[in-house]
This record gives C-alpha cells, structure tokens and sequence, in this order.
C-alpha cells in the first residue's frame, strides 16, 4: 500500500497557486498533500455556494463516487457536477449537501437534542445550515444549557413569529414552553399551578430559561406509554423525525430568513402525534430517491490491502515513474492536463530531529497550463511491518526561472497509515500540521485534520496503463468543518504492485497512463 493518495497537486500550475496564496498570508493545501509514492489531484477546497435559476423541485441531485451531480429536468442548464461539501442556491430553497456526513460526527442523543431545541423554543423544524453551525458549537464543547440560552436570545429577536419578547412575564415564557415542547394549549394548556410553579423557579435564579427547557424536555420523554400523555412524547418524536428529514436527509432551508422561520413553523403545525405526512407533503420535496444519510458507492467488501502494499518500493535507491493524465470538470466545462511524476527512495536522514528515509518526487507537466514546469516533495517516512509513518515534508515549487518557493510541513503526531486495513472499516485519525516558508517573516497558520482512510476492497480497473487488480480506497479528509471525499485504486498484482492506477476527486478524475520501474 503506498502512503497516501489525496491532495498533492496534479500539475505544478496548482502547487504554484498554493504556494503564492500562503506567501500573501493564506492558507497552503500543502500539508494535505499526498505525502506518499504517487501524485493525485488537489482535492476541491470547501466549496462557494453554486446558484441555479428554478426552484428545487425542477432538479434532481445524485450521489456521485465523490460527490453529486445537478441535473436539470425542464433542460435549461446542462448538468452540473459539484463537491460533496457544497452548498446549492436555488430559487426558493438552499441545499447543505455535507450536513448528512456532519450528523455522524455528533452522537445520536445530542444530534436529537439539537433538533429539540428548534422545536422547545421556535416549533419549527431546523435549517440544514444553522443546525450545522450548532454540532460546530457542540463539538467544540457548548454545553446544552448554553446552547438553550442562545436559542432565547436568537428567539426574541423575532417576536411576531415566535410569540417571545424581552419583556415578557416568566408565565408567559413557560406557557410558550408547553405549547412548544408538550403540545398543551387551549384545552390541554397546563394548570396555572404549575406554570406559578415554573415561573417562580425563574425568580428564584434556580433555573435559566435554557436549563427549564431542557428540564421540561426530559419531562416529556417521561410520558413514554402512559395512557393519558403518552401522545405528548410522540408528538415530540414525530416533530424531530420530521426536523431530521428536512435539515439532514434532505439538507435544506430557504432563501428567505423570515421564511425559515415562518414555514419552518408551518410544517412543525402539520405534525400530529400519530401522522407526519401532512408536514411532509408541505415540505414538498418530489426528488424522491435523494437522501443525504444514503452511502455513497462501495467497492466489493472483499480482498486484502496489503496486497497493495510492495516493499520493494521502499527500499534505498528504487526509482520509479508514473505518468499520469488529469481531466477537470468545472462550471460545465472540462480540461486535461498530463505530468509525470519520477519517485527516489533515498537513504535515512534527519528531519525535524526523527530519523527517517527521505522520499523525493519530481513532477514535470508536459501539457496543460502549466506545461514545462516542475515541482519537488521531498517526505520523510517510517516504513515498518505494519504502517508507514509521514513526520513531514519539504515542498519545492519553481515559479519562474528564477523565484522559488519552499515549505516545511510536521506533522503532529505523524500521519500513520495501516498496511492491512479490514475490509469497510474506517480508520481515523486527527494530526496538526505546522508550517515554514523560506524567505516568509510570517507565521503560516496550524491545520488540525481529521482523516478517514478506509478499504473498500479488491475490484478491476481499467486506465491507459493497462487493466489491474486494485484495492479501492476512500478518502474523506476533515478540517474546520468541511468535508472532502476522494477515492483512489492502488494496483495489487504484478510489477507495478503499490503504484497508483487511478484517483476519482469531485472536480477531477486522474489516470495513469504509463508507468515503469528500475
């Protein structure tokens, strides 16, 4: 198995671009790169949100190996290919596409603790994009009580819609309360005992309106089979199945702030605590067979990984060279560019105080915008039995005859890679990247990346270099937030055994079409 398949730029035109973006102060995709034996494609940045003309329902999305694919049903715009992390604009509603893969990183009971929020405090259903702004806060520790009381404060701010203000009665606020989260008003509404009760406990400075919420959450969830108020936790329940399939399955919100607000009520209103299709058939979505908690494509779920590892290709003095053609796909329109990458295993060295063999890869573009010039990445490696270890690399990246640029990247712990990985099992793994750049006085900014690497199994592909045996590999990568997903064949059979065949990137499909080894 070779050390990574992801990020590192498939023609120097893209290193040269990285480069000059950290030397104005930005941010470098260089510590992203594949710090391994083959070049892959730089994997599409978080993406800017992509307009379309007509309403969502004149569309249908489909999933894609790396991302999804618009396509329009009434043939005005041709279709459209796009991240999986992107945001989609239509005419009257938005579409947060990575909000399914972010609910998993959030555990079921606080995931539904969100979505009860919306509903105690707005009864409405949540917006893909702000629910994702709250696992954000969630993950990076705000605690319930803390979220609850942000909620009041968002929800004061819209007092014709919610019925909250901040001169409102505390009695006031815990009849709101009741309504929201057990359904009782009008002939069911609480008895004034108990709203004195709750009210008083605010006076007190016992509880916060966020803690009374949460508190009456839990009370609701008690009622579970009781023959009198038992509806009341399956009106809660139905109320965050509908909320779920709104924000996550279908990842929606609309343009329109107040209309978030005001629809989002309108189908919360529709839910009953026996039937949620009446807010469903609000919700009218007509693309039917989308739902971003679907997996995307598989591999055979059979084989082994190690037989894409070849320690032959670590070993002091191999050369080998993969030529590799790139075609790009963006705003409807495609182009291809081809480069060459040669790869030398040196001997151990030092770097950053680790001993470690040093990898050095030379790219040559031969076509395409950036043709003729070349770029080195130089990795230092720990190959053992098991895994293979990256401590960082040195980046190289010749702009002109005469500017160059270098960036230093560590890595914190060292980004470790299995050489047998079970077949559909993850492994993940968090690491922080520091950077220098010669000649830069600035500081360029730590990355902390989550990675999951995972093996789909054996399966045959077929390139220009010829038809393999391969271990299909997915790649999703995790920083501030945003999510990216690649796929990658590495060759398991015969001479070429670790090299790399092919790499499948939402904007971009790299194949290789020549290769050789001394």
């Amino acid at each position: 198995m070779s050390l990574r398949h992801r990020t590192i730029p498939s023609s120097l035109i893209a290193s040269s671009l990285a480069i000059l973006l950290s030397a104005c102060g930005g941010e470098s995709n260089q510590h992203d790169a594949t710090l391994g034996l083959q070049a892959a494609p730089m994997a599409a940045a978080p993406s800017t949100p992509t307009s379309f003309p007509n309403a969502r329902n004149n569309y249908l999305i489909t999933r894609t190996a790396t991302g999804f694919e618009v396509r329009d049903l009434i043939g005005i715009t041709a279709n459209v290919q796009v991240a999986a992390n992107a945001s989609l604009v239509f005419s009257d509603m938005t579409v947060n596409l990575m909000i399914g893969e972010q609910s998993k990183t959030l555990s079921a009971t606080n995931l539904r603790t969100l979505i009860e929020l919306y509903i105690a405090f707005f009864n409405r259903v949540p917006e893909a994009d702000g629910l994702g702004y709250w696992i954000q806060q969630m993950k990076a520790g705000m605690t319930v009580d803390q979220l609850a009381n942000n909620f009041y404060a968002a929800a004061v701010q819209y007092t014709t819609l919610t019925g909250y203000s901040s001169t409102m009665t505390n009695a006031e606020f815990v009849k709101i309360i009741y309504k929201n989260v057990l359904g009782r008003s009008g002939s069911t509404a609480p008895p004034d005992a108990d709203v004195n009760y709750w009210a008083g406990e605010l006076a007190s400075g016992k509880a916060s309106k966020g803690t009374l919420v949460t508190t009456m959450l839990n009370s609701a969830h008690s009622f579970v089979g009781d023959a009198t108020w038992g509806w009341v936790p399956q009106l809660l329940d139905n109320k965050i199945a509908v909320g779920s399939y709104f924000a996550i399955e279908q990842g929606l919100g609309y343009v329109n702030p107040n209309d978030a607000i005001s629809k989002g009520i309108a189908i919360a209103a529709l839910v009953t605590s026996n039937n949620t299709a009446a807010a469903k058939t609000l919700i009218n979505v007509t693309d039917t067979n989308f739902n971003l908690l679907m997996t995307a494509p598989t591999g055979s779920g059979t084989g082994n990984s190690r037989d894409c590892f070849n320690a032959n290709l670590y070993k002091a003095g191999t050369v080998y060279r993969t030529e590799m053609s790139s075609t790009y796909t963006s705003n409807n329109t495609s182009s291809t560019e081809t480069y060459a990458v040669t790869y030398t295993m040196n001997g151990n060295t030092t770097f950053k105080g680790i001993t470690a063999q040093e990898l050095v890869a030379d790219t040559l573009s031969l076509t395409g915008i950036g043709t003729g010039a070349t770029s080195q990445m130089k990795s230092y490696i720990v190959v053992t039995n098991d895994e293979i270890f990256i401590y960082g690399n040195v980046l190289n990246v010749k702009v002109n005859t005469t500017t160059n640029y270098v960036v230093t990247s560590s890595m914190t712990p060292p980004v470790r890679t299995p050489i047998s990985l079970p077949v559909n099992q993850a492994y993940q793994q968090t690491y922080t990247v520091s950077q220098e750049m010669a000649g830069n006085p600035t500081s360029l900014p730590v990355h902390t990346t989550t990675e999951s690497l995972t093996f789909l199994g054996t399966e045959s592909v077929t390139v220009p270099a010829g038809t393999f045996k391969s271990c299909k590999m997915k790649h999703i990568d995790t920083e501030n937030g945003k999510y990216i997903t690649s796929y990658s064949w590495l060759i398991a059979e015969g001479q070429w055994r670790g090299m790399l065949a092919k790499v499948e990137a939402v904007d971009a499909v790299t194949v290789a079409t020549k290769l050789s080894i001394n």
